[in-house]
């Protein structure tokens, strides 16, 4: 997103890094490969919030479980009307935020524990972000993307930020980003929620791409199996999503490594919580079933301790929920 902007060069977009990518950037800048073109910009890159100061919009595309970390350091960067951009896979930290029943405006414990997100940020700033931009980094600083590009924007709560909205479409859109606004972003978010889900645990445990996933023996079973419990899960919260179960992947993305996959081939934290355990958490507070889910993680789990995955105890990963089945959620809340 910030080499698209960056190249159409009528924005002041700064960049918040770390570590080795920090220094790339600063040594020859962002380079960006997407469908045969090499956008080179010199962006303005920190480690250190307060080298910016407040922003007019903030774009927080770090995954899930690095989000509630990050949000307590965001204060210099954010004033009194900064709107917040949160650009993640998987259940959002905000999701609660004027939704109905009686999670109304509370946190969401699973992907935002003791709720420092909603605390750092606020969700009356938050837009929500669903990314259809595939891509890897090839290494610090050079980024490659393939296939489409498009992000779909929504407030939480219905009729915020609408002219925020409008100006952010409108910029996106000129610098080449297709973007789509919805007045229902939790539909848009539990939609790639079926993608991801179907692909992520699968993805680490078979070290398979998203087309071989779905050509591999037995897989396409599977995958429809965890896109029905998805499904089935957000009906129960009255997201009405089509059964598009049998639906195969976009064109472009076959030999895709779903970002899961590509978080466990560089030995970093997994977005397990975002993607499967609050699917999980949600099935069980409308008891909903979700057996294939709930086998899945606790496979995956068992892989990762065997193999001494860096972060076990897994940062990104919720302790309670590697001892705890789906079946005793209600038991214990009640408790």
């Amino acid at each position: 997103m910030a080499g698209y902007l960056l190249e159409a060069g009528k924005h002041d977009v700064s960049l918040l890094a770390r570590g080795e990518r920090l220094a790339a950037i600063r040594e020859r800048g962002l380079i960006v490969e997407s469908h045969g073109r090499r956008l080179h910009s010199r962006p303005r890159v920190s480690a250190v919030p307060e080298d910016f100061g407040p922003q007019d919009v903030l774009f927080l595309t770090v995954k899930g479980h690095g989000l509630p970390a990050l949000a307590t350091a965001l204060a210099p960067m954010i004033g009194p009307e900064t709107v917040v951009v949160s650009a993640q896979n998987g259940i959002p930290w905000w999701y609660f935020y004027g939704d109905a029943g009686p999670e109304c405006d509370t946190p969401f414990e699973i992907v935002d524990p003791g709720g420092l997100a909603w605390r750092a940020i606020g969700p009356e700033r938050a837009l929500g972000c669903v990314i259809y931009l595939p891509a890897h980094i090839e290494s610090a600083g050079i980024v490659q993307h393939e296939g489409i590009s498009r992000l779909i924007l929504g407030a939480p709560r219905a009729g915020q930020h609408a002219a925020v909205l409008d100006c952010l479409a409108g910029a996106l859109s000129e610098a080449g980003i297709e973007v789509v606004l919805t007045e229902q972003i939790r539909h848009a978010v539990w939609s790639k929620l079926m993608l991801n889900g179907a692909s992520a645990t699968l993805s680490v445990l078979t070290g398979s791409t998203v087309g071989q996933l779905q050509a591999g023996p037995g897989m396409p079973d599977i995958r429809a199996r965890l896109k029905r419990e998805t499904l089935a899960t957000a009906r129960a919260w009255n997201i009405d999503l089509p059964d598009e179960i049998d639906q195969p992947p976009g064109a472009g993305v076959s030999g895709h490594k779903p970002s899961m996959l590509q978080d466990y081939e560089a030995r970093r934290p997994l977005e397990l919580d975002a993607i499967v355990t609050s699917v999980i958490d949600l099935a069980a507070r409308r008891r909903v079933p979700v057996p294939t889910i709930e086998t899945l993680r606790s496979t995956l789990i068992v892989k990762l301790t065997t193999e001494r995955y860096p972060g076990m105890t897994l940062p990104g990963v919720h302790p309670l929920q590697t001892i705890t089945t789906a079946s005793t959620f209600a038991a214990e809340r009640a408790r």
